[in-house]
């Protein structure tokens, strides 16, 4: 069990490393320019957007994004202050907003002086707007449900971490089905998407290649199930991998169900079957995993991941070997360089589910490597060995893209595969696995 002290500890932690993260991300890239009419930006420009102007206009995921983004300080702030101090929830609440709001108003009126940044009254409100509600849900339920969150993370941690990938691969595959998140409640885009669906499975599965189909849908779905099956390192799984397929199954048909909520996706009834097949599989290789060792098992998990994050990295394959133009995409200056560069600029929540998902595939692939080798699991050299293996990987991939007419290599997707391979050194090397 986790004390108190250490809780708060742990949540300070959280609370600088999350501050430090939206001061980072919003300044980027730091192109400081101070000779701006600053009395023309503020009396004009930043009450020039929605709902200020009424003739402004804000997409839909740049309204989620910003009522998400200062949520989880929020939470954080009043959760913490719920577990230390005895103040009324009123007083807290106010507190964690005035937080909320001066750090977003700061981040604002420094952008102003960045090129390529926009300062606006709108990011303000709904960032004050995102912190309230994050304060609200934490001075409620913050004290009686994290320590209890924290303490079923740290159990699963220590006795059975593949419950906690299972779950992460589950998010990943939730975010992979809504990206690019473009929310809509308009029934007008509803209806355009569920006329514009694909019921037709022969038509469904013609747009995209074979091997698509195998990686993107069969595979991963297959995985999911296969850990759901594992979940909570029960022993006695005879009879659940017909419950986990089913499981798997009805999450996959769910998030097509939903897709018509997002303006760029509709329907295709061809995922929910090539879904159904990855998943149902562990009706038949679930006994052939049990004839396999532990070495062979491992074996087979390594080769499945390293290939299944290439893959990704490398999609859709139209390579083209020329040197000048490869030379072209390589860094030209120092804020290339710098972490969440590529992914700060781009500023959506499609790159928030890339830097999670390089993190995590790096994270899974080293420590499967850990389990396998000795050299990997050694105390003294893991740390160093995670590092390097994780960005030899990241090179490997970006390496690769430097090839490709429609992908551009990223200095952060490295740093997201060294990231990962640190994480995998702190997981705990479980002999049950």
């Amino acid at each position: 069990m986790l004390t108190t002290t250490s809780t708060t500890r742990f949540l300070i932690v959280l609370i600088l490393l999350y501050g430090t993260l939206l001061i980072y991300a919003s300044l980027m890239p730091f192109t400081f320019n101070v000779q701006v009419n600053l009395h023309q930006q503020l009396l004009y420009k930043f009450w020039s957007y929605w709902p200020f102007n009424p003739f402004g206009r804000i997409s839909g995921s740049d309204l989620l994004s910003n009522l998400v983004l200062y949520f989880p300080l929020g939470f954080l702030l009043t959760t913490y202050s719920a577990l230390t101090k005895n103040r009324s929830t009123k007083i807290t609440i106010l507190t964690a907003l005035a937080i909320c709001f001066s750090l977003s108003m700061s981040i604002e009126f420094v952008q102003i002086f960045i090129v390529n940044r926009v300062s606006s009254a709108t990011d303000l409100l709904l960032n004050s707007i995102s912190g309230l509600c994050g304060a609200t849900v934490g001075a409620y339920l913050g004290k009686r449900y994290f320590n209890d969150f924290i303490n079923w993370i740290q159990q699963r941690w220590h006795q059975w971490p593949l419950d906690i990938f299972t779950l992460l691969l589950i998010m990943l595959l939730c975010a992979d089905a809504f990206a690019p998140f473009l929310p809509t409640i308009k029934l007008s885009q509803v209806w355009h998407s569920l006329k514009r669906s694909h019921i037709d499975p022969i038509g469904g599965f013609s747009l995209h290649p074979w091997h698509w189909w195998l990686m993107i849908r069969i595979l991963p779905v297959h995985l999911l199930t296969i850990m759901l099956a594992f979940w909570n390192a029960d022993d006695t799984r005879k009879g659940h991998w017909m419950q986990a397929a089913c499981l798997t199954s009805g999450i996959v048909l769910g998030l097509e169900l939903i897709k018509p909520m997002i303006a760029t996706r509709d329907i295709n009834v061809a995922n929910v079957i090539a879904s159904a097949i990855g998943a149902f599989m562990v009706l038949i290789s679930g006994a052939w995993i049990r004839q396999l060792s532990r070495k062979n098992i491992l074996n087979l998990a390594i080769l499945c991941t390293f290939s299944y994050t290439l893959y990704l990295g490398w999609l859709p394959f139209n390579f083209n070997w020329n040197l000048q133009a490869a030379a072209h995409k390589l860094p030209t200056t120092i804020k290339a360089l710098l972490p969440l560069y590529d992914y700060a600029m781009g500023a959506t929540l499609d790159h928030a589910r890339l830097f999670v998902q390089n993190i995590t595939l790096s994270a899974i692939l080293i420590f499967l490597l850990r389990l396998r080798y000795h050299t990997f699991a050694n105390n003294r050299n893991r740390i160093y060995f995670a590092l390097i293996s994780g960005m030899l990987i990241g090179i490997m991939q970006e390496g690769g893209q430097l090839f490709m007419l429609s992908r551009t290599p990223s200095m952060t997707d490295i740093y997201c595969f060294m990231i990962g391979g640190y994480l995998s050194t702190k997981m705990p090397h479980n002999n049950k696995l």
